[in-house]
């Protein structure tokens, strides 16, 4: 009985002694900061995965405090989570980045379609003069159409994908609409003969 009480404390001595020697995990503490700086100078992180870095900067955090206050197997597995959490963000966001730059020519594509279809509309009209039409005004908002349509190129070569994907819509829209007039008009020509 009385060898197990020396036992017994000599194990709590060499814990003491153990925790009181524990070294703060420094390599996994700079390896998470230098992973969420590296998705903090993303910028596919801050513009699709910003949730996911501001997660791994709550862990970064957690585990400073952690090793402020020298609990230091609270602070190597908080590290790990912030170095898991910042490529988690940086993966995300190019997963993100990839998909939006898809819409987005997907986006033009549809729209360069719908112009050069317009565009033979409009054409077949100035050729058989329907009544009732204005084709100079049609002729107006086709060009201002056009020329959002460069803008919305423009946008998705200097990678600004949401905008790229809003003005081909808003050039599609416009375009409908020219259509729309032309077939509006030409059904009501056809009505009155």
């Amino acid at each position: 009985m009385i060898k197990c009480k020396y036992v017994f404390f000599a194990v709590l001595i060499a814990a003491a002694v153990l925790a009181g020697c524990a070294k703060p995990p420094v390599e996994e503490m700079n390896d998470a900061i230098a992973a969420v700086s590296r998705a903090e100078n993303d910028p596919d992180v801050i513009n699709y995965a910003a949730n996911a870095l501001l997660r791994a900067r709550e862990a970064l955090a957690q585990m400073q405090s952690e090793a402020d206050a020298k609990r230091y197997d609270a602070a190597r597995r908080l590290a790990g989570d912030a170095q898991d959490l910042a490529e988690k963000a940086i993966s995300e966001s190019r997963a993100a980045a990839s998909r939006i730059r898809e819409d987005a020519e997907n986006a033009i594509r549809a729209m360069q379609n719908a112009l050069d279809e317009t565009d033979q509309t409009l054409s077949n009209a100035r050729r058989s003069r329907p009544a009732g039409v204005n084709i100079t005004q049609l002729d107006n908002d086709f060009t201002a159409a056009r020329d959002d349509a460069d803008r919305a190129v423009i946008a998705q070569t200097e990678s600004r994908y949401r905008e790229a994907i809003d003005t081909s819509q808003r050039v599609r829209a416009a375009l409908s609409s020219i259509t729309s007039s032309l077939s509006q008009t030409v059904i009501s020509a056809s009505r009155k003969k």
